[in-house]
């Protein structure tokens, strides 16, 4: 009986000292995070309005022939993130047409647009559809 219950104190042991290491295996190996990761949350990107409005001013213009040659843009915020994902924009076009553009900033600084509605100088209004406008680059700026 002796022998027995050395065999199970042996065995709650390795157990324990199994359990032990995996443990402190697992804790130095997270200590290597992925750097990337780190970099963002030590400082936090910080998109402002005025970058993304001057960005807009790239979009290409609904009417053809499809020019950027945008005059003023309005763009506001609707998110709190990094990126401050997604931004409603209004675009002004020397064509007199005006886009409203639903806007995604990409970490890279590129942009994806997608039409919300299109004014055209004479007036008539058109929605847009599956439309999608995209261009680069966005500087994006570390937070202070």
């Amino acid at each position: 009986m002796s022998s027995g219950l050395e065999l199970r104190t042996l065995i709650v042991i390795v157990a324990l000292v199994t359990t032990s290491l995996a443990g402190a295996i697992a804790a130095v190996s997270g200590r290597g995070a992925d750097d990337a990761f780190l970099l963002r949350q030590k400082n936090p990107t910080r998109v402002t309005t005025a970058a993304v409005e001057e960005l807009m001013l790239t979009a290409p213009d609904p009417i053809p022939p499809h020019d950027a040659a945008a005059m003023h843009s309005r763009c506001r915020t609707q998110g709190r993130r990094e990126l401050r994902n997604p931004w409603r924009c209004r675009v002004q076009y020397r064509s007199g047409s005006v886009a409203h553009y639903a806007v995604t900033i990409r970490p890279d600084g590129s942009y994806r647009a997608r039409y919300l509605l299109t004014i055209r100088p004479d007036g008539s209004r058109e929605t847009g559809g599956q439309a999608r406008a995209k261009g680069c680059c966005l500087a994006i700026p570390p937070a202070e």
